[in-house]
């Protein structure tokens, strides 16, 4: 067996660690592509407190604790996202050499002015924020539950986030497919427009794609030469120098650059709503991905061999081991090509 070289052994340290919570697996929305169930709700009282103790005994050994709240939507419990943030901020100031990072990955709906500036202040100060195009397009596939347009209460509320001084980071995610393509060109100018004059808001341009979702065989891909070349065109627009509105790297709960997938490392974890522990955000409900459960007291059980395959790429040094895992599982090759 290769041994893991310098940069994967910062995947393997114990100073530090990564947690993707789900407060809730419940959500609002039920956008066309989503691959969720929706099956579980709220992180049980139970849960929540196995979180706030395994942080409080993991805290003294720590240089960096990563919370990247996830779902469903986790605005829908927000108490919860508040209660555990604060918590992580006063280990913080207990321990001064700890460093806290706070991510989301949210649909916005419930990301007001006032809750915004909250999480702010708790130390939730990076974002990503998913648009579908202009409303014609947005409004068709990221729908609420009850089937009503999301768009406009969507972009009220990321242009309201100017308004705030502190620093913080706004990934605009914009899903590209074969329906909304023409369209993304002025989206694209319309958000350079908008954001432009801000260094703090950046754009993440992705290709729709399959996760294994209901709807999947009716996802409008990309599939042709002339669309790839069409996106290529799109991304290349979307780069032209004005002001610091730019092309972003992938965000935290993806392939990150030159480095691994968080499902690749041995120091971070998917804390699911009823205390599963597993590695991806994908493929929540296959039994491959559940590597442990934490338990009220704040320990947690581990299998070595559920977490293995995940992390063979420190390993091997294979690079596509590395930054997706998820692709040496050949049930689930199709849904991450």
């Amino acid at each position: 067996m290769k041994l893991p070289d310098e940069m994967a052994l910062r995947y393997l340290s114990p100073r530090t660690l990564g947690l993707i919570l789900l407060p809730t697996e419940q959500c609002n929305f039920r956008c066309t592509y989503c691959y969720e169930d929706f099956a579980l709700g709220r992180m049980s009282p139970a849960v929540v407190r196995g979180v706030k103790a395994l942080l409080a005994a993991r805290a003294p050994t720590l240089d960096d604790l990563i919370l990247s709240w996830f779902g469903g939507e986790p605005l829908l419990a927000l108490d919860i996202v508040e209660d555990v943030q604060a918590h992580a901020q006063a280990l913080a100031r207990e321990f001064p050499g700890l460093r806290v990072g706070g991510s989301m990955t949210t649909n916005a709906w419930k990301l007001a002015p006032g809750v915004f500036a909250r999480l702010l202040a708790l130390g939730v100060d990076d974002y990503q924020i998913s648009f579908d195009g202009p409303p014609e397009h947005h409004d068709k596939k990221r729908v609420r539950a009850d089937g009503r347009p999301t768009f406009e209460r969507l972009w009220r509320n990321v242009l309201a986030m100017r308004e705030r001084d502190e620093p913080f980071k706004i990934r605009l995610r914009l899903h590209v497919d074969r329906d909304n393509l023409e369209a993304m060109f002025p989206f694209v100018e319309r958000c350079r427009d908008a954001f432009g004059g801000d260094p703090r808001f950046v754009l993440f341009l992705k290709p729709l794609s399959r996760y294994g979702g209901r709807n999947d065989a009716n996802l409008p891909l990309l599939a042709s030469e002339p669309e790839w070349r069409r996106f290529a065109e799109l991304e290349r627009s979307a780069s032209r120098p004005r002001g610091p509105l730019r092309p972003d790297d992938p965000p935290p709960l993806a392939t990150l650059p030159d480095e691994a997938c968080y499902a690749a490392r041995g120091n971070h974890f998917v804390v699911r709503s009823d205390g599963r522990l597993c590695k991806c955000t994908i493929i929540l409900d296959d039994p491959r991905n559940q590597v442990g459960r934490l338990h009220e007291d704040g320990t947690v059980e581990i299998s070595g061999d559920a977490m293995r395959p995940w992390m063979r790429g420190l390993w091997s040094g294979v690079t596509s081991e590395r930054l997706c895992p998820l692709r040496g599982f050949p049930a689930h090759e199709a849904a991450v090509s």
